[in-house]
Parts: structure tokens; sequence; C-alpha cells
């Protein structure tokens, strides 16, 4: 059973959609007291579904027109001291573990192609990274969204 009720996802699609809203303004629209509102964003947060207020940035608006993924397959037992060393390259906007050909695979943003390189060679100079494969980005054609996820998952808790 689903710890989620329709509210639940009524509330976080506006906190998604309009983030600048506001507790008061969802509570209005979706004819609702403003403390049930604040309650729903409560249990969300401690669930851990709604993890941050943080605005979003956009790297191509700030100069950084470029994006990669990056694969990096790492020597045993180094995976922490990659990710510290990663972790001090700021143009590593994330990383994550997985399964398959390579054991992390990067978000990567650069000014340009020459910036990617220099990225690319602070990448692999990192200690525990032994080899890494690049794709590069030509074109985003569906950005990071969550919306449509709440949108089912609030469809689905409706039946």
């Amino acid at each position: 059973m689903s710890p989620f009720e329709p509210l639940d996802m009524a509330v976080l699609r506006l906190i998604a959609d309009e983030p600048r809203a506001g507790v008061r303004e969802y509570a209005r629209r979706l004819g609702v007291a403003r403390a049930t509102v604040q309650s729903r964003v409560d249990k969300l947060q401690r669930l851990g579904v709604l993890i941050s207020w943080q605005p979003q940035f956009d790297p191509a608006a700030m100069g950084y027109q470029g994006l990669a993924y990056v694969r990096l397959n790492l020597a045993q037992g180094k995976l922490d001291h990659a990710l510290d060393g990663l972790s001090r390259i700021p143009e590593v906007v994330e990383a994550n573990a997985v399964a398959g050909d390579a054991d992390l695979l990067c978000r990567v943003v650069a000014k340009d192609n020459a910036g990617l390189e220099e990225v690319l060679q602070q990448i692999i100079a990192v200690d525990g990274v032994e080899r890494i494969s690049t794709e590069v980005v030509l074109s985003r054609r569906i950005k990071p969204r969550i919306s449509p996820l709440i949108r089912k998952l609030h469809d689905e808790l409706g039946r």
C-alpha cells in the first residue's frame, strides 16, 4: 500500500509546476486549509520525496554551453578516493554509481570543447580513475523533469 494519497500528489504537482507560489496559494488552489497543505509538505519532506527547495540553474545560461556524460572505470577499492577527487572539479555537476561497463557515470559541463578537454584531463588525473569514455551532448531534447511522473502517480492513486 502506498504511503501517499491523491492530495499528496496534488501538492507535489503544484510544487513541481510552480515552486514559488507558496503554501497559502497551494491551499487556495486545492480548496483545503493552509495547515493541511503544510502537513502534506512536511510529510513529503519527511519521506524524502521533496528533498530540496533549492533553485535550479541552467549552466548553459551561465556560459557553460558544453554538456557531456562521462563513464569512468575505477581501480578496485578506489571509489571513495575517486569521488573525493571528482567533487573538487566544479564542472562535474553529478556523479552516479552504475552497473554495467563503467563504475561511475558523471554529468559534466564545460564552456566549450577546449574546456571539455581540460575537464576530461582533470578527471583522468583523479586518483583511482583508470579509464574514461565520453558522450558529448549535441542538444537536450527533454530537459530534466518530474511533473509527468507526479501526474502518473496522482492518476494511479485516484483509481
